[in-house]
């Protein structure tokens, strides 16, 4: 399965990117704040893309691994392709910045591979 990031809105894609504060209509019900947060439903999204791969990646099963419901999700992120966006990005900023320069080029390529 091939998936492709940069699919979604790109305004919205670049205020979750940079976690800016998106403009929510104030709270009116009862109960308790919502408690998820952006970096929860995209740890949540990469652990399920890691453990059973893209094709069973779905709002749904980010939710239910939340313990949420699918529809508690777009409070926060609006969309799957919004959602694979921020996953290519959390996945991409855990790669290492610095490479071992002792080998030559050599070293620096192996540790990246």
């Amino acid at each position: 399965m091939v998936v492709f990031a940069g699919q979604g809105d790109a305004r919205r894609s670049l205020s979750l990117l940079w976690r800016a504060e998106v403009a929510a209509p104030p709270r009116v019900g009862p109960g308790p704040k919502p408690r998820l947060s952006v970096d929860a439903i995209v740890a949540a999204a990469v652990a399920i893309a890691d453990e059973d791969g893209m094709a069973a990646l779905s709002m749904r099963a980010v939710g239910e691994r939340l313990g949420r419901t699918a529809m508690a999700l777009y409070t926060h992120v609006p969309g799957k392709s919004e959602l694979l966006d921020l996953m290519y990005d959390a996945v991409h900023a855990e790669l290492p910045s610095a490479y071992p320069e002792s080998d030559g080029w050599r070293g620096p390529v192996t540790a990246w591979a």
